[in-house]
């Protein structure tokens, strides 16, 4: 019986995550639909153009990340959706642009918790943003060089395997779709399922103590190591939550709660959020390990530049309102 209990509580907890994706993604599906049809698409994509050739992206893709940055992960796929039928990529770039939506995305939400953490919105979001495209570059030079990734991902599935959205007619379109829906709804109770069994297996516990060390090398430790685990593993939310509380009753050091905050605006919910682009197409090797690896070694250079800055220094250019007024050091 507890096993059946297992299996509903994670069906129902699937079925309410999907619930709340479904309700960003269908708007957004018929509203790319609809720009497809006014042949707008094109129009907007060579505005990205520029940007999107710095990371060896089809300029089409810019118009995904920019709602990514703006709404969420999963306002961005269906955008992403919308447009695949339109354009060819490999799995070198489904991953390059699946780990720049991981480092940078829901900034008017997730950059609030990070202010209200403490430190500076205006330098959160450029952290995030530029850190997205600076390892966008890095990426793209890696698997270009090697020669690695570069067959077409395979995409049939979860597209639907259809024709460009301009030769399929409302009714087509919306089958397909209908498709694309059902293939997510399973993908996050499959998520779902297996974030709960990775906590009861003990899997996460393993995971967060083989992080332990490695935050500690970069400069974080104390009692924001463990907070800080948990939002890489789980979510800024989760962890920017427990940080805010900690660094409101001045329990972490001010360098500790910086280093905490940027690393998670970087690299936090590594497992969901990683399985979740994974199942679009892209590589383990970009979204999990070159985003972490990238991560922690941004954050050992931002604990070296603020160990060099003066104090005053380091409150203007980091730290929000609230952030200066915190008075451990």
């Amino acid at each position: 019986m507890s096993v059946i209990r297992f299996l509903r509580a994670t069906l129902i907890e699937g079925l309410s995550v999907y619930w709340t994706l479904a309700k960003v993604m269908i708007p957004v599906m018929i509203a790319v639909r609809i720009l497809v049809e006014l042949g707008v698409l094109p129009i907007l994509a060579r505005l990205f153009a520029p940007l999107m050739a710095l990371v060896g992206l089809p300029s089409e893709l810019g118009l995904v990340w920019a709602t990514v940055l703006l709404v969420n992960i999963y306002g961005g796929t269906a955008v992403l959706l919308g447009i695949l039928p339109e354009i060819t990529l490999t799995t070198a770039q489904m991953t390059i642009i699946g780990t720049m939506i991981l480092i940078a995305h829901s900034i008017p939400l997730e950059q609030r918790v990070s202010q209200r953490a403490g430190v500076g919105f205006v330098f959160s979001t450029l952290l995030r943003v530029l850190g997205a495209l600076t390892c966008g570059v890095l990426m793209n030079l890696i698997y270009q060089s090697l020669n690695w990734l570069q067959e077409p991902v395979a995409l049939t599935v979860l597209s639907g395997g259809g024709a460009p959205a301009t030769e399929q007619g409302w009714g087509d379109w919306a089958l397909s779709n209908l498709h694309t829906l059902g293939i997510i709804l399973a993908i996050v109770v499959g998520l779902v399922l297996l974030l709960r069994v990775m906590d009861k297996s003990g899997v996460t516990r393993m995971l967060t103590g083989l992080l332990a060390p490695v935050l500690g090398a970069v400069g974080i430790g104390g009692r924001a190591m463990p907070l800080t685990m948990v939002g890489i593993l789980l979510g800024l939310s989760y962890g920017g939550a427990l940080i805010i509380k900690e660094g409101q009753a001045g329990t972490i050091p001010r360098k500790d709660l910086f280093l905490s905050v940027c690393l998670l605006g970087l690299c936090h919910s590594l497992i969901e959020d990683s399985l979740f682009i994974m199942a679009l197409g892209a590589h383990w090797s970009g979204v999990v390990v070159f985003r972490l690896i990238f991560s922690l070694v941004v954050i050992a250079a931002l604990a070296r530049v603020y160990g060099l800055l003066p104090k005053g220094m380091v409150n203007r250019l980091f730290f929000s309102r609230d952030g200066r007024a915190v008075v451990s050091v």
